[in-house]
């Protein structure tokens, strides 16, 4: 009788570990799918597939209890409304999806201040938002900016993000008026940007742009023609479309 007992305790137990690990996997496929979905309407700028993977992320949080997962997936939602920002064209909607993105990761930072790409999401949303503000609100976003991207540098662990992240600080510092511009550190983040994205056209567009700012008309014109050149990355390819076209406009490249 207590052999019995015990083998349908153990019975019981492993019952309950099949289902926990198999939602577990199951939730964990779910973000992936997701993941792999948005990193696609991304490189495509898809506005529909965008939208649509909002809706689904919506649901898909709304449906699950606590879980690792749903972390994950909140941080991917918010970058969907950043992202479906940059598509529109509304200025009033764009600065409304770039709020939205700001306040979802603003949330999550309540469970996880370190999340690296929560930091980079919150960087764009808080860069992208300065261009519907009054003067001191600008400052102010600009050094929540600073303190989100060097979070996200010191916590990002992929690759194609942290080159994204000291991109982003390059432009940061390469475009603001003075005094908050400092060329010497956009071009020392651009440098390390492309220890991680050396097959990136954005990196070199922005680069060049910096060299032709500082006057070294020769160098920039380098880095213009090595963009027209060059493959486009395959999780930026239509934005690679556009990086050639601009480069094009500057070298006066008609075709």
């Amino acid at each position: 009788m207590t052999v019995s007992k015990k083998n349908l305790m153990i019975l019981l137990l492993f019952l309950v570990l099949t289902q926990f690990f198999g939602e577990t996997k199951k939730n964990l496929v779910n973000y992936q799918i997701l993941n792999e979905r948005f990193l696609i309407a991304r490189s495509q700028k898809h506005l529909v597939s965008v939208r649509s993977l909002i809706d689904e992320i919506e649901e898909s949080i709304g449906s699950r209890s606590e879980n690792d997962q749903l972390l994950n997936l909140r941080v991917l939602l918010a970058e969907c409304y950043f992202e479906y920002g940059q598509l529109l064209l509304d200025g009033k909607e764009k600065e409304r999806f770039f709020n939205t993105a700001l306040h979802i990761v603003e949330d999550v930072f309540k469970d996880d201040l370190g999340n690296g790409r929560a930091n980079y999401v919150a960087a764009l949303a808080s860069a992208a938002l300065i261009d519907f503000v009054g003067v001191f609100q600008k400052l102010s976003l600009m050094n929540n900016f600073d303190v989100y991207i060097e979070r996200a540098l010191k916590n990002l662990q992929d690759d194609t993000y942290r080159g994204m992240a000291y991109m982003a600080r390059g432009i940061r510092y390469m475009n603001p008026p003075w005094p908050f511009n400092d060329y010497k550190k956009a071009e020392e983040s651009f440098r390390e940007a492309e220890k991680y994205i050396p097959n990136y056209s954005g990196l070199y567009l922005y680069w060049a742009q910096l060299y032709l700012k500082l006057g070294n008309r020769k160098k920039g014109e380098e880095l213009l023609r090595k963009v027209i050149e060059m493959g486009a990355h395959p999780l930026f390819e239509k934005q690679h479309e556009e990086n050639v076209k601009t480069a094009k406009q500057i070298l006066g490249v008609s075709k």
